[in-house]
């Protein structure tokens, strides 16, 4: 049984990829080379690590709490258009947070800057999964994509690092100019995606309750550093969270187009995608905040010394990202996750026992590598598990679920082991001030604290993938031979559909009036 015809190849399927890197590249730098300029932006506006915070977790929060309905706007509207409104914003954003002139200037267009490129990462992904037709192709292309993430993530520390020492703090939002004009310019020669567009509503109650969530939960876990996790405004923010939360689970069972269907997560593989790309987010942006102050305040090292010191990093990103992708293609995404989570787990351990005041700068560099190869290895297959779950239509949904757990991930990374760090510091520092050594025995035990939650993702993650290829594209790239599928359908989902004995995926999303009903992750023929 074959499938309607394929659509039109895009013309310039590597623009396209040139495009969508770059918009990824400059996102992502902008967030990772800010937190190298954070001490010296302290400094000179006059803000506590609570404030300090809000620079970096305001714009993941507006970021995370908009990808959903930047995914819904890229299916409904075409990811190209919706692709360049993102880029022309976020650029306009960068340039105004340059022109800031005091905190309160900074937050607000570092939000704008966070819609923008939450305007871009869904659009991207649907860009590249219309201009690569092939599926061989199209998962090499989601794999630069991905490795392209934490490269710049784990580069921005060290171009802040300079920028800072040599120009200012604001020069970090400088840098995100020519990359924006880069992708404007190459935008030219992408034409829209020929994937068949999805008319569905916009459901509004479910984009604000998802929104209110995230920003509950990240102003109670920073002000429980700032007030105390006792303190009225906590607890209130925190009951906040919980009525948030009841009033999501209400509003999208009973909507026809629900912005975040729970069906979706009855698949394993994509559970296992988000869990994975949250929790390497998590580590890699509060270890990036928390280590920033630790090599700055407490060792004493210069803003550029301490972007050299995230070199390791880069390195390790790097060279994982190559090697993750050739897993992938060879073993299916199972194999990379689990070792990139023992990467993670044996930096978050190397950091526990030994960030101290006189600790050998070699060790926390050696932290620093494991950390960079845990990132690489974990971003090409999230990313690809995610998006071959979902039909191909359904992209720009595929990557805001992805998308959004990394900012969620991001977002309690930063308030959660800066939070933790502090209010441990401020234990162990009893009646007086807090000083070095009581900092670093905060961040130590952070640090082991998300070591064990890492060993149990550790264990979900392994629950949640097959053994075997989950898809025929993994299975091409690595060259391993697989029984023929002779149902259309069970060929684009690949035995772990199979496996699994799921139900028809077609009676996981309610009929729309008007549209024939075909089901959330029904596929089209390719």
């Amino acid at each position: 049984m074959s499938g309607p015809p394929a659509p039109p190849a895009v013309r310039h399927p590597r623009t396209a990829l040139l495009a969508c890197c770059s918009s990824l590249f400059l996102s992502s730098l902008d967030t990772s080379a800010l937190v190298v300029a954070l001490p010296a932006l302290q400094v000179d506006l006059g803000l506590e690590v609570a404030g300090l915070q809000w620079v970096v977790v305001a714009n993941a929060l507006a970021r995370g709490s908009t990808l959903f309905l930047a995914g819904s706007l890229a299916d409904r509207y075409g990811p190209r258009r919706i692709f360049r409104i993102g880029v022309v914003l976020f650029g306009t954003a960068s340039l105004l947070c340059f022109l800031s002139s005091g905190f309160g200037e900074l937050i607000v267009w570092r939000v704008l800057q966070g819609v923008g490129g939450s305007l871009m990462t869904p659009a991207s992904i649907s860009l590249l999964t219309g201009a690569f037709q092939d599926p061989v192709a199209r998962s090499r292309a989601l794999g630069s994509w991905s490795a392209t993430a934490g490269v710049s993530t784990a580069l921005g520390p060290v171009i802040g690092g300079v920028l800072v020492a040599t120009v200012g703090w604001r020069s970090v939002f400088l840098l995100c100019l020519p990359f924006a004009a880069l992708v404007v310019l190459a935008l030219r020669w992408v034409p829209e995606s020929p994937v068949p567009r999805l008319r569905r509503r916009i459901d509004l109650a479910g984009h604000v309750s998802i929104a209110a969530t995230l920003f509950c939960v990240t102003f109670a876990l920073s002000g429980g550093a700032r007030d105390g996790w006792l303190s009225a405004s906590t607890l209130l923010a925190l009951l906040a969270t919980a009525v948030s939360m009841a009033l999501v689970v209400r509003v999208e069972g009973r909507a026809v187009d629900p912005v975040l269907d729970p069906a979706i997560f009855r698949l394993p593989q994509l559970r296992g995608a988000v869990m994975t790309a949250g929790f390497s987010y998590f580590c890699l942006t509060g270890m990036n905040f928390v280590n920033t102050l630790y090599l700055q305040q407490v060792r004493g090292y210069d803003p550029w010394e301490a972007g050299l010191m995230a070199l390791p990093l880069t390195a390790g990103t790097l060279v994982a990202a190559k090697v993750s992708g050739r897993m992938l293609g060879r073993y299916g995404p199972r194999k990379p996750i689990l070792v990139a989570y023992l990467f993670l787990i044996a930096a978050m351990t190397a950091l526990a026992l030994e960030a101290t005041t006189t600790a050998p700068i070699g060790w926390v560099l050696a932290a620093f590598t494991l950390l960079g190869i845990g990132m690489g290895m974990a971003n090409p297959p999230a990313t690809s598990s995610a998006v071959a779950a979902l039909p191909p239509e359904r992209a720009g949904s595929a990557s805001a679920i992805t998308s959004t757990s990394r900012q969620v991930g991001m977002n309690l990374g930063t308030a959660t082991l800066g939070a933790v760090t502090v209010s441990l510091a401020g234990f162990l520092a009893g009646p007086q001030p807090v000083s070095a050594p009581d900092f670093t025995g905060g961040m130590r035990i952070a640090y082991a604290a998300t070591a064990l939650v890492a060993v149990l993702a550790l264990v979900a993650a392994n629950r949640c993938f097959p053994a075997h290829h989950p898809d025929p594209a993994a299975a091409q790239l690595g060259h391993t031979p697989r029984k023929e599928q002779t149902d259309d359908h069970q060929r684009h989902h690949g035995p772990a559909a199979q496996d699994h004995q799921r139900p028809d995926r077609g009676d996981l999303h309610p009929p729309v009036p008007g549209r024939p009903r075909e089901g959330l992750l029904s596929r089209r023929g390719r």
